[in-house]
């Protein structure tokens, strides 16, 4: 009897202690990081339905995905709200920074975020909405997003995001040996939209200029006379020359040039010409608006 008396208390202190660890568990916090929200105008911030008051908002919040949506207050006037999703990730920052309009179309914001990688190099991606704008890191261009970056050297950097008819987005960030900085941005429709071609004053990825005198490559960038063939850039509705990645308008957007340059002629097809925008990096411009000499 006094054994199986014994036997019941060695359960039921058992039982007592899991309970209690299942309590520990519980309550213990998930992790936490930082939550940064900037907007103009300022906003009503609401997590997850929850009321976080208004923008600007820094604060640790529990790691986990979330939904954002950000209401501006009628008086501020007539500006469109946005909602997205945002990932929090324990001693990290998560930062939203939002341009609202007065439609949908015209908000531009920026999510970034970072998330710890293997190794201890840095990398950077970006996702953009649209998809297909030109990407540049520190001045050279590197692809359109959907874009991944390995071995991006840790430190600052200048970030800038273009696409025809969109307002360009440019802007400091920095990379961390042994994380992915991912961006998420909505670029924001140029007012007015996209007329024509050349004549959309949509801002882009501007090449370093290179006044005079010969590249390596034999192009010119200036008002000099380059090696035949070469073109001289026309006058345009905008006062510039979209440079692109291919020989159609569809192409992503390289670089501008500006009338009264003169480029070397690589190649030409279907009215387009082949140039070395920069000396290094070559592009194609429309010969609606360029004279040729050959």
């Amino acid at each position: 009897m006094k054994r199986k008396i014994g036997f019941i208390v060695i359960l039921a202190g058992i039982a007592v202690l899991i309970i209690g660890i299942v309590k520990i568990l519980g309550n213990r916090n998930p992790g936490q990081g930082e939550l940064r929200i900037n907007s103009d105008p300022s906003a009503n911030v609401f997590l997850d339905s929850s009321s976080l008051g208004k923008s600007p908002y820094d604060e640790k919040v529990n790691a986990g995905e979330y939904t954002i949506k950000l209401v501006p207050d009628a008086a501020t006037g007539t500006f469109a709200g946005w909602q997205g999703n945002v990932t929090v990730s324990p001693n990290l920052l998560t930062y939203v920074n939002a341009n609202l309009s007065d439609s949908d179309f015209t908000t531009a914001v920026d999510v970034l975020w970072l998330e710890k990688i293997s190794g201890t190099t840095s990398e950077l991606s970006v996702t953009t909405n649209p998809a297909g704008a030109a990407v540049s890191l520190d001045g050279d261009t590197k692809g359109v997003t959907p874009l991944t970056l390995p071995g991006v050297a840790a430190g600052d950097h200048t970030l800038t995001l273009s696409s025809p008819g969109f307002l360009s987005r440019s802007f400091k960030i920095k990379t961390t040996p042994g994380y992915k900085l991912i961006g998420s941005i909505k670029l924001a429709l140029f007012p007015g939209g996209v007329s024509n071609e050349e004549a959309s004053p949509s801002p882009s990825i501007t090449a370093s200029e290179t006044q005079g005198g010969s590249s390596p490559s034999g192009s010119v960038r200036g008002t000099g006379t380059p090696e035949t063939p070469y073109i001289v850039v026309s006058d345009t509705p905008t006062g510039f020359l979209r440079v692109r990645m291919g020989p159609t308008t569809g192409a992503t957007e390289a670089a501008q040039v500006k009338p009264g340059e003169t480029f070397h002629v690589f190649d030409e097809q279907d009215g387009w010409f082949e140039i070395s925008y920069d000396g290094t990096n070559k592009g194609w411009v429309s010969g609606q608006y360029a004279t040729e000499t050959k």
